[in-house]
């Protein structure tokens, strides 16, 4: 079933360069609506649909048969303005989950909504809604939300489910499931989990080398975690630290080496379980030079790239111009009706219309990728320069990183920093660490 909803996909992207662009325009929404529920007919109602205030039951339905969940963690105020603001982060909401299901191909999605309009809102677009009201308080804040999809977390991997953790402004580039086994092989399945690769230091005193400290060690945006007491207790090591003065991501790397710690392979990943600490497979970042830009010649299709993540932005509506920029936002563009009514947001009250796809940007994007570059991370650990040059280039990487160069960059604050939170936080300044990959082989 998987397999004809994408290869109809592919086809209709194709198609939307003939003569017939209208026409070519409904096949490519009618394909892709198979997976997407809010793009389904009116009378659709799915099985799930009555069981938002039942964990247990919406568990047992949407996992997959070896017990991995995705969840994402929906929050909306209750005081709504219909700004820009709201209408791009709904917008962004709807491109990870359309992302997730059409490219990622998974469908094993959790929404938790976090607020009593979150759920009323997360029901009406018909997904599969989970009543998480009682993970948080302080639902305006973006420290709560932060706390609360941890907590969540927790409970998820005490009921002896996996979890892949998911933030709303990702957007999903190819599938899931193979990407996800292809990172638990490189450690022969001795790791606990997965995030991303960041690796940003700051420098307290910029005139003293010896102040200089790690801010992140790995990004939380992307998670994966197996259900055992290691990755349990490293979730519940970040909640000591809940607060509206931590954020959550910084508070990942407070805790490496106490509860959880990063590892490359089967002997290093052996080695922090044998301590009681998660052993954490770091995958690639998602740039070769930098988090927060692409790298020049960037394509979706390369192997690094399994997702984007539109960090280092602080509001909604620069994270959703980010993600249009690197041709990852799939949801169109001001669709919503008018703006003009500020006390109702825009198009809230009509999924079928904040909520169609972009045809223009999937066509854009090059997805869905070729069936050769389907699998992220294949051979990521290879040094090998096979298939050398052309469109389909692999960065060369080895266990120890021996093959990826670190650079110190002085930065001010404002070019090569990033900054630290949504919500008005600082800019780091000082000393920043980029990864620049070699140039590599090609992806076979």
């Amino acid at each position: 079933m998987y397999i004809s909803v994408i290869v109809l996909l592919a086809w209709a992207v194709l198609t939307c360069n003939g003569a017939d662009g209208k026409q070519s325009a409904i096949r490519l929404q009618d394909s892709g609506s198979v997976l997407v529920p809010w793009l389904q007919p009116h009378n659709w109602k799915p099985l799930y649909a009555e069981d938002y205030n039942d964990l247990d039951a919406m568990l047992k339905q949407r996992a997959t048969p070896d017990k991995w969940v995705s969840l994402f963690c929906f929050s909306t105020p209750g005081n709504r303005s219909g700004s820009p603001e709201e209408a791009a982060f709904l917008r962004l909401a709807l491109n990870a989950l359309y992302s997730y299901r059409v490219f990622g191909r998974a469908s094993s999605d959790i929404v938790a909504a976090l607020t009593p309009n979150a759920l009323e809102e997360c029901r009406k677009y018909r997904l599969p809604c989970y009543n998480a009201t009682n993970y948080t308080l302080d639902s305006g804040s973006y420290h709560a939300i932060g706390w609360a999809k941890f907590k969540l977390t927790r409970d998820v991997l005490k009921l002896g489910f996996n979890v892949h953790l998911s933030d709303l402004d990702v957007s999903y580039l190819k599938p899931i499931y193979p990407a996800r086994k292809e990172i638990f092989s490189w450690s022969h399945g001795a790791a606990d989990g997965s995030m991303m690769e960041e690796l940003w230091v700051f420098q307290d005193d910029p005139k003293n080398i010896a102040t200089r400290r790690p801010i992140y060690m790995a990004n939380a945006g992307v998670v994966f975690l197996r259900a055992n007491s290691r990755s349990t207790q490293f979730v519940e090591s970040l909640l000591k630290y809940e607060s509206q003065v931590y954020q959550d991501q910084y508070v990942v790397t407070l805790v490496a080496y106490h509860s959880w710690a990063p590892c490359t392979e089967e002997a290093s990943c052996l080695a922090a379980r044998a301590r009681g600490l998660a052993a954490v497979q770091l995958h690639p970042s998602q740039f070769a030079g930098s988090n927060c830009q692409p790298e020049a010649g960037y394509s979706h299709c390369a192997p690094r790239h399994l997702y984007v993540h539109a960090i280092c932005r602080a509001t909604s509506v620069d994270k959703e111009g980010f993600l249009r920029y690197v041709h990852a936002m799939f949801i169109r563009a001001g669709s919503g009706g008018s703006s003009d009514d500020a006390s109702q947001p825009p198009g809230w009250g009509d999924p079928s219309v904040l909520g169609q796809q972009d045809n223009d940007a999937i066509r854009t994007s090059g997805l869905p990728c070729p069936p050769n570059q389907q699998r992220t991370w294949r051979d990521w650990l290879s040094v090998s320069d096979d298939n050398a040059g052309g469109d389909d280039k692999q960065e060369k990487t080895r266990p120890d990183g021996s093959g990826v160069q670190r650079q110190l960059l002085d930065t001010d604050g404002t070019s090569g920093g990033r900054t630290v939170g949504i919500d008005g936080g600082s800019r780091l300044r000082g000393w920043a660490m980029s990864c620049l990959a070699a140039e590599g082989c090609g992806n076979r």
